[in-house]
């Protein structure tokens, strides 16, 4: 066998030098993920840069929020200086206590709801940079347990959002035992 000759060695090396590069520009972005302890605290993670964090209760009469409902909104918040957030990498989001650098925008004044336990509740980090995260998660007095809600789709992205049945105009029927669908639908 003979030795590669410099052009050779100049080819297999450019060649490893891009794929280097292109796997690193790629693989630059990383989706927020979140895990939620007592508190609740969202412990959030990723390349990302946090730009609000909303939380949604279920209006009156109703067991489950609808996600990106305005009139669901419990507490929400936005970094100070604008569309431009702090990096979520080992970031907590404790509710109710604004971190440093963020302003709390809703409710306008005063400090955030309790959180009524028997009741789910909707999560959405929303970044920039990388893909938010968001979720659903019932709350058991202080713990919350992190669940899926099959089924239910919001009518829209923003504004007086409706929950429907996921793939028609129809409205979203809660579960009868909300307990029993959360054993079931239970994600961690």
């Amino acid at each position: 066998m003979r030795a590669p000759t410099p052009s050779e060695l100049m080819r297999i090396l450019i060649s490893v030098a891009t794929i280097s590069l292109l796997l690193i520009f790629n693989g630059c972005e990383v989706s927020t993920t979140a895990r939620i302890h007592q508190g609740p605290t969202f412990s959030l993670d990723g390349s990302g840069h946090l730009v609000s964090f909303n939380v949604y209760g279920p209006q009156v009469g109703h067991k489950i929020a609808t996600p990106n409902d305005v009139k669901s909104l419990v507490w929400s918040i936005n970094p100070v200086t604008g569309y431009h957030g702090d990096l979520v990498v080992r970031m907590e989001v404790i509710y109710g206590k604004v971190p440093k650098g963020y302003v709390q925008t809703t409710p306008i004044s005063g400090t955030a709801p309790m959180l009524s336990s028997g009741l789910v509740y909707h999560y959405f980090a929303e970044t920039t940079g990388a893909p938010g995260a968001e979720g659903f998660f019932y709350m058991d007095k202080t713990t919350p347990i992190v669940i899926s809600v099959p089924g239910l789709c919001p009518s829209a992205f923003v504004g007086d959002v409706k929950p429907l049945k996921c793939g028609t105009q129809e409205p979203y029927s809660e579960p009868q035992d909300l307990e029993l669908f959360v054993k079931e639908h239970r994600l961690d």
